[in-house]
């Protein structure tokens, strides 16, 4: 029962560790200003934007806002489901519910918010190709103690996306650690009958897990 205890009260504030994307929280140059103040033009659906460093760095800013706000958003629902219906349903709720929660800030911002993962839990996160290779590229840098960087990479449309990796937080190691001593076999037991293809466990704290991947639908690069 003890054990237990201390499993919840660590999963209350699993979501913030695990999507931490190690953003600075200061207030930055509003992002929406300095992309309107470039040059671009008006297209039938998108507003066309040149890609230059000053857009790029307003991108990331907003990406990096768009980013923290999902981790509230997530964190906000998540403590609720525990407080109510207790440890096994934070694994449920993630489940059931974290993609709406997604894809309700993605509404709400006018763009397309996802995270992804090599060595996804949930089949829907899993890299493509290319983001796969994005990815690689983060792991070799971290591997080489070098620090990682959002990126802005346009799409195959044209539309740029904000890139930021997610690093294993200690509370994270309860969902995403070693199966037997970071997790424990109750909690492993439901995460893999909601997730028969789990491949997200035996991370290690600060690792890279995934990177959040947000699309701005709004704009494209010319």
């Amino acid at each position: 029962m003890r054990l237990a205890k201390y499993v919840v009260i660590a999963l209350v504030f699993l979501l913030s560790g695990c999507v931490q994307h190690k953003a600075n929280k200061k207030t930055e140059k509003e992002p929406q200003k300095e992309l309107s103040a470039t040059n671009s033009t008006s297209g039938s659906a998108n507003e066309y934007i040149a890609l230059n460093d000053s857009v790029r760095n307003a991108l990331i800013v907003r990406g990096k806002d768009i980013a923290r706000k999902t981790t509230s958003a997530l964190q906000k629902h998540l403590k609720k489901a525990i407080k109510e219906e207790g440890l096994e349903y934070a694994v449920n709720f993630c489940y059931t519910k974290a993609m709406e929660l997604t894809d309700s800030v993605s509404e709400a911002e006018s763009v397309t918010v996802r995270r992804l993962a090599k060595k996804y839990r949930n089949p829907v996160n899993e890299t493509d190709p290319e983001e796969s290779e994005l990815f690689k590229s983060y792991i070799l840098e971290w591997l080489g103690g070098r620090p990682l960087s959002p990126k802005i990479i346009p799409d195959k449309e044209g539309h740029p996306v904000f890139y930021d990796p997610m690093y294993v937080g200690t509370v994270c190691l309860n969902c995403h650690g070693e199966p037997g001593k970071n997790i424990t076999p109750e909690l492993m037991k439901t995460i893999s009958e909601l997730y028969p293809e789990d491949k997200a466990t035996n991370f290690k704290k600060g690792q890279p897990r995934g990177m959040w991947a947000i699309t701005f639908t709004e704009y494209k690069v010319k």
